[in-house]
């Protein structure tokens, strides 16, 4: 491949990215619907690619659940509660323009690292280059950055009960706020860049969207929130203003029995199979709680979808509204549970893990409707969205065949819609044979594949003609990247590990830099070593990844495993890949906890932690 096309390929990158969301996953709004299943129900939705499986009444849905759930009671119900996929944001990259910076990836216009840039995604902090706003506890914060010292303006006790890990989405003087009450079980949080088991929310937990307007930013002005049943896992912002928050629902919260001295573990199946087959619609479907408490339906039983065969017992909820009606929603709902979406501008992918394989069901997005289109299957399991990429009209993938734990090969997949099926006209097998996928990433009809057991095999693949991808080139170096970014000129940033390749002892966290000007050869051109024992945040969430094209510097976070220090490091790029460091701040909090560099402009950072300061980059 050429210089210039491999060039090109870098500046397509920030339309091509897998962008996604999120974890349990599926819908999306009212007007079109997921492909749906296991129910006598015949009818189906008007323009739709193929049939798609609608409930006629409550009853069926209620039928539905309860033949779904009845395989899985045992002695204490339906057993420890499930397991979810969740993911951290992801939204995407903007290309900046000017010969400078010719194929870099920048940061989005509320500087977030997103991957599509016309997707923007939940953050702890946002900003408009004027403001930062952050969400921090149980306050909403605004900061004045316009000057050489950030000066607090407001903070906002969000109303309602305390939020676990809120999130927020900035639109101009609009601000909403996504987070659930504290659940009972609530795990750590999840990777952006790997799934992480986390409980599925029970249906007494709630999901909140609360909106605020910051015409004033000393004095914000709350104007609305949405109390839904489930918890949220995703939060996304789409360049026509229109925001979509998935919602799920796990278990219901029934009244089952326990074994005990009077009553025998056979005993308590039958009568907890009986809760459940008495159990009414009310008690499967997500609820949305008005001001006063009032519980009414998120939405009727003939606007939940279902898919063709059982996929987990739950419900999962789109919720679509404008940055300036959060009440004015739309909702649609699929039965089930789904693993992992994928968003482009114009298309959702919704994946179900199914055994050895993954089904994908794709959507097409038109302003506030999603209609569906196609469905189809993959061989193996998918890492995370990044594994994603719609381009040209194609769904790319990349899955890992074997067990999570022991993968046999990695594989790339590539998907065209066709007489609504999602067909495979292309793959390419064989890569990393034994070894863990660690990221992908992808640049109109290029991609980038690392995978990892003692080496990092980095693999470059052309895929220019869908129907036969080829495997272009591939460089092993000890330790992996975990995240990759274009910074330009051919130049790829990998963040990750650095790794004895005698003993394969983890030396500590890494930056390093990929000359991609002859993609059959490709070589590590930089590397700069955080030191032993650390670690760094970017690697499990991009989010924390900054690069400002105009300076060629990324900043990232870097946390230490021995004294928990953690700190901001500015690297600058080189023309030829050299890293050198050009910035450290001490951060005040745990790199690990959501501390962000947000660039307002002209090489100036606000360092977000637990207080939000203005720095210069050289």
């Amino acid at each position: 491949m050429s210089t210039g096309r491999a060039i090109g390929a870098l500046g397509l990158g920030a339309t091509a990215g897998a962008v996604a969301y999120v974890v349990l996953a599926t819908g999306i709004l009212g007007g079109g619907g997921l492909v749906g299943a296991a129910a006598r129900v015949d009818r189906t939705v008007p323009g739709t690619a193929q049939p798609l499986r609608v409930f006629d009444d409550c009853e069926q849905l209620r039928e539905w659940y309860v033949r779904t759930a009845l395989p899985r009671v045992g002695p204490w119900g339906l057993g420890m509660p499930p397991v979810a996929y969740a993911e951290r944001a992801s939204g995407g990259p903007v290309p900046v323009a000017g010969d400078a910076a010719r194929g870099a990836v920048g940061s989005s216009e509320t500087g977030t690292n997103v991957q599509e840039h016309d997707v923007d995604e939940a953050d702890v902090a946002k900003t408009d280059g004027r403001l930062v706003v952050r969400v921090s506890g149980a306050f909403l914060f605004v900061a004045d950055v316009s000057g050489a010292r950030a000066r607090e303006l407001s903070r906002t006790r969000l109303p309602g009960p305390r939020l676990a890990r809120p999130e927020l989405l900035l639109h101009g003087h609009r601000v909403v706020v996504v987070g659930d009450e504290q659940p009972r079980l609530y795990a750590m949080p999840a990777d952006s860049m790997a799934r992480t088991f986390l409980p599925v929310p029970q249906q007494d937990t709630r999901a909140h969207v609360l909106s605020f307007d910051l015409t004033n930013p000393s004095a914000p002005r709350f104007t609305g929130d949405l109390a839904v049943d489930g918890g949220a896992v995703s939060a996304r912002a789409y360049a026509d203003g229109v925001v979509r928050v998935v919602v799920t629902t796990g278990y219901p919260p029934l009244d089952f029995v326990q074994p005990n001295r009077d009553r025998s573990a056979r005993e308590a199946i039958r009568a907890n199979r009986e809760i459940v087959r008495t159990a009414s619609v009310d008690d499967w479907l997500p609820g949305i709680r008005t001001s006063d408490g009032t519980r009414r339906p998120l939405l009727d039983c003939s606007e939940v979808r279902h898919p063709r065969a059982t996929s987990g017992l739950g419900t999962t909820s789109v919720l679509t509204f404008g940055f300036d009606e959060p009440t004015g929603y739309r909702a649609t709902a699929v039965t089930g549970a789904g693993d992992l979406v994928y968003s482009s501008a114009d298309r959702v992918y919704v994946a179900t893990a199914r055994g050895p394989g993954t089904d994908l069901h794709a959507f097409a997005l038109d302003g506030r409707r999603t209609a569906y289109m196609a469905s189809g299957s993959v061989p193996g399991t998918v890492k995370d969205r990044w594994s994603f990429s719609e381009y040209g009209g194609h769904l790319r993938v990349v899955t890992a065949t074997g067990q999570t734990w022991n993968p046999r090969e990695n594989v790339l997949t590539v998907l065209a819609e066709k007489d609504g099926r999602l067909r495979s006209v292309g793959r390419v097998g064989g890569l990393g044979r034994n070894e863990s996928l660690q990221s992908v990433r992808w640049f109109g009809d290029l991609a980038v594949v690392v995978t990892f057991r003692q080496t990092d095999p980095l693999y470059t693949l052309d895929l220019s003609v869908p129907g036969a991808p080829r495997l272009l080139g591939a460089l092993k170096v000890p330790g992996y990247s975990s995240y990759l970014h274009p910074v330009g000129d051919d130049l790829l940033v990998g963040i990750g590990h650095d790794v004895s390749a005698s003993t394969g002892a983890d030396l500590g966290a890494q930056a390093a830099t990929f000359d991609l000007r002859d993609l059959t050869d490709v070589r590590r051109a930089g590397t700069y070593t955080f030191g032993p024992q650390t670690d760094v945040s970017a690697g499990w969430d991009p989010r924390a990844f900054t690069y400002l094209p105009e300076r060629r510097t990324l900043v990232t976070p870097v946390q230490s495993w021995t004294d928990q220090r953690s700190r901001f490091v500015a690297l600058h790029v080189a023309r030829d890949g050299t890293l050198t460091p050009t910035g450290s701040w001490t951060a005040r909090r745990y790199a690990g906890e959501d501390v962000r560099a947000l660039p307002l402009g002209g090489g100036r950072l606000a360092l977000v932690d637990d207080v939000v300061r203005v720095v210069r980059v050289g």
